[in-house]
């Protein structure tokens, strides 16, 4: 359950901060402001992951085995991801849509759907499945259609 509880937190997270867009300004200053708030979290994330600050709460939600360290690999590539896609490509591009849709809905479901149905293993990767890379593929996509670009 716990498992369950930090890919829906993973796949919704970055979702919404995407969908707040339109409450900054189209401009480079709402770019760098919106920019920010995941910045904030890469911070976070490095101080904790390098041993820095404490926080049990913050790494049991975050990481899969408990171990603050995990938090300098995923969590830090997540958070830097949506900060990059909003520094870059901010209310210009679909790239920015489809990276963070692939990042958030993609993974978040591909680990969800594979760990419940893939039973059938990648030959070339067997922690993953057909299952959870299809599951991928699809959430992403369908979640990159959903969200309108003419909001950019």
């Amino acid at each position: 359950m716990i498992k369950l509880n930090r890919k829906l937190v993973h796949t919704t997270i970055g979702l919404a901060f995407m969908l707040c867009w339109p409450l900054f300004s189209s401009g480079r200053q709402g770019a760098v402001i919106a920019a920010l708030i995941p910045g904030v979290n890469i911070v976070k994330v490095l101080l904790i992951g390098l041993g820095i600050w404490k926080d049990e709460a913050t790494v049991k939600s975050m990481s899969r085995y408990g171990d603050y360290r995990e938090l300098i690999k995923g969590p830090l590539y997540y958070a830097s991801t949506i900060a990059l896609s909003s520094i870059i490509y901010w209310r210009t591009s679909p790239i920015a849509i489809a990276a963070i849709c692939n990042l958030c809905a993609g993974d978040g479901m591909a680990d969800i759907v594979g760990r419940r149905f893939g039973k059938k293993k990648i030959p070339y990767n067997k922690d993953k499945s057909f299952a959870g890379s299809i599951a991928m593929a699809a959430s992403g996509f369908i979640v990159s259609l959903g969200i309108k670009y003419d909001y950019l």
